[in-house]
């Protein structure tokens, strides 16, 4: 992890406060924090702190162990994929409106397509994206070991990003701490097999 908090840069500043060290990244959000284009064409927000990280050429897969204080509605930390193409999709550990901590993930070639997942009880959560061309896959674990498949989608563009955020759109703020960040190249064999 040290290796690659080094070759991390910190965007959205204005957004709130983002802290790189050598073994964690703390991102603390300003309330009004988000990144969603609404299906209706009606609203578009962009508006994040966070940690960036650029991808290599080939497949790879990056994952982390986040922990995100979730008080308001929407509040999450979460990795964010972003594209040349102005493309991104963002793999959350979000509080529902019903206050429940759920994986949620958020497409956006155009607009954004925006799903809900599994909920937990823990506080913390691996978050993994496997990238390689215009394939995409979000992962989730709880051991950081055994991988469930969350969604595999299309994502335009090539040249990537990972950006490491909090959002907190409705709330006062929201803080995310992420760990155990790991980058490993190569392809996944099989994107539903746990591995």
């Amino acid at each position: 992890m040290p290796e690659m908090t080094r070759m991390m840069t910190v965007i959205g500043s204005e957004f709130g406060h983002v802290t790189i060290e050598p073994d964690q990244v703390h991102v603390a959000a300003i309330g009004g924090t988000d990144a969603f284009v609404s299906p209706d064409g009606q609203t578009a927000i962009d508006r994040l702190p966070g940690a960036r990280l650029a991808l290599p050429d080939g497949p790879c897969a990056l994952s982390v162990h986040v922990e995100p204080v979730l008080t308001a509605t929407y509040d999450a930390g979460a990795l964010m994929l972003r594209t040349d193409a102005g493309a991104w999709a963002k793999l959350a550990f979000e509080l529902s409106p019903q206050g429940r901590r759920t994986a949620v993930s958020v497409v956006t070639n155009d607009c954004s397509d925006d799903a809900n997942g599994p909920t937990f009880s823990r506080d913390g959560l691996f978050l993994r994206i496997y990238r390689w061309q215009n394939l995409t896959a979000f992962h989730i674990s709880e051991d950081g070991q055994t991988w469930d498949l969350l969604r595999l989608f299309r994502l335009n563009g090539h040249t990537a990003t990972i950006d490491l955020i909090a959002q907190s759109p409705t709330g006062q703020g929201c803080e995310a701490r992420f760990t155990q960040l790991r980058l490993v190249e190569g392809e996944i064999a099989d994107l539903r097999d746990g591995s």
